[in-house]
C-alpha cells in the first residue's frame, strides 16, 4: 500500500492527485469555493475520486492509502479539507507548513511569507535536478518564479500577473478591448486587436521568463541553472522561451509526494494504524457517510 493522496488548494481550483510509488495515477480538479463546509468539500472531493476508486476497489480489502498531504494558499478552508481527506483515506493528513522537512532552506526569506505551493514546486524540482540550481515558473492565476541554488537554498523569486489574468485585466480596465481566453500564438506580431493582445500575454510571458532566467543566472552566478515550467498554460508559453525547459504539469503533486516521503517516518509513527484498518472503500463511502452518487 503506497498510494498517497495529495491535494493543493489554489486561488482558482483545488487539484487532487493520487501517486503510487511516486508516479501520478490520478489527477483531477474542482473549483475553489471559499464557503465550503465539511459536508460539501467531502462530497466534492469524493465525487472527483469516485471513478478512480471504483477502478481499484477490487485491489484492496482495506483502504488503499498510505497517507495524505495538503498544500493550500486559501487557509480559510484548510480545516474542512483536512477533514474530507481523512474521511476519504482513513489517515490523518499532513498540512504543508514550515514545520515539515522540505529539502528547501528558506532562511534567506521572511518566515511564513512565501506561498506553500512555491516551496512544494521547488522541492519537486530539486528532486529532479539534485546538483543544479533551479528556477521554477508556475503559470497559474499569477506567474511565479522561484529560484534555489544547487544546495536547495531559496534565493528569492518574482510574481507577475498570469497569462489569463493579464487578458482579463485588459478587457476589464479598457473600453474597447475584448474578453479573450488564452490560446496558441504562432506569430509574435498580431494583425488585429485580439491577436495583439494574445501575443502580448502569451509570447510576452515566454519572453519575460527567458529574460528573467538569463539575468538571474548571470546576477547570482547560477551556472547550469535548470528551468522548470509547470501550470496549465505551460504548453502555450514554452514555444516562446529561448532556452531548454523541463515541463512537468504535475510538479506540485510530485513535490507534495516528495515532502510526504521526507516526513514519512515521523508521520507514520503517529498514525493510528488500527484506525486505518477499519476503513475500506465501501465503508468510508457508506458507514463513514461519504455519499457521492
Amino acid at each position: 500500500m503506497s498510494r498517497i493522496l495529495t491535494v493543493d488548494i489554489g486561488n482558482s481550483s483545488i487539484v487532487a492527485g493520487v501517486l503510487n510509488n511516486g508516479e501520478p495515477e490520478f489527477t483531477g480538479r474542482i473549483a475553489t469555493m471559499r464557503d465550503y463546509g465539511k459536508k460539501e468539500i467531502t462530497k466534492a472531493l469524493g465525487g472527483l475520486l469516485q471513478d478512480y476508486l471504483d477502478q481499484i476497489e477490487a485491489e484492496y480489502e482495506e483502504a488503499p492509502f498510505r497517507g495524505a498531504i495538503l498544500s493550500s494558499v486559501v487557509p480559510e478552508i484548510n480545516e474542512v479539507t483536512l477533514y474530507a481527506m481523512e474521511e476519504i483515506t482513513g489517515t490523518k493528513p499532513l498540512l504543508m507548513s514550515d514545520k515539515l522537512i522540505t529539502g528547501i532552506d528558506i532562511s534567506n526569506y521572511s518566515k511564513g511569507k512565501i506561498g506553500a505551493d512555491r516551496i512544494v514546486d521547488l522541492s519537486a524540482a530539486k528532486s529532479m535536478f539534485k546538483d543544479r540550481p533551479v528556477m521554477v515558473c508556475d503559470l497559474g492565476t499569477c506567474s511565479t518564479i522561484t529560484v534555489a541554488d544547487e544546495n536547495g537554498k531559496l534565493i528569492g523569486g518574482m510574481i507577475a500577473p498570469g497569462v489569463q489574468l493579464s487578458l482579463d485585466a485588459e478587457a476589464m480596465r479598457t473600453a474597447q478591448l475584448p474578453q479573450l481566453s488564452a490560446g496558441e500564438v504562432t506569430e509574435i506580431l498580431g494583425t488585429d486587436t485580439a491577436s495583439n493582445m494574445m501575443s502580448g500575454a502569451v509570447a510576452g510571458a515566454g519572453m519575460m521568463i527567458s529574460g528573467a532566467a538569463e539575468r538571474i543566472s548571470a546576477d547570482y552566478k547560477l551556472d547550469n541553472m535548470a528551468l522548470v515550467i509547470t501550470g496549465g498554460l505551460g504548453s502555450l508559453v514554452i514555444p516562446w522561451i529561448n532556452r531548454e525547459v523541463c515541463y512537468e504539469k504535475d510538479l506540485l503533486l510530485r513535490g507534495l509526494n516528495a515532502i510526504f516521503e521526507l516526513n514519512a517516518s515521523s508521520y507514520e509513527s503517529e498514525v493510528d494504524h488500527a484506525i486505518r484498518k477499519k476503513y475500506s472503500i465501501r465503508s468510508y463511502r457508506g458507514d463513514r457517510g461519504l455519499q457521492v452518487g
